[in-house]
């Protein structure tokens, strides 16, 4: 995989927590611990992939931040 590769990926994760967000009833906390569980199982092929992958900068890259919390969709 490239770093164009794990982008991609990021940005996946990123688009499906505000989908998650705009849901204000309990089924948005389920949806938040798929992700993350996703989120955590493919940061371990992305280290296997690759032992210089950086953990921090995808997890950055594909969390929301206070101000994409606060964008309509």
């Amino acid at each position: 995989m490239t770093k164009k590769d794990f982008i991609a990926f990021a940005a996946i994760l990123k688009n499906e927590r505000r989908k998650a967000l705009s849901d204000q009833d309990f089924t948005s906390k389920i949806k938040n611990i798929v992700i993350n569980n996703i989120a955590s199982q493919l940061i371990d092929l992305f280290i296997k992939e690759n032992p210089r992958f950086d953990i921090n900068k995808f997890i950055e890259a594909s969390n929301l931040t206070e101000e994409e919390r606060a964008l309509p969709l």
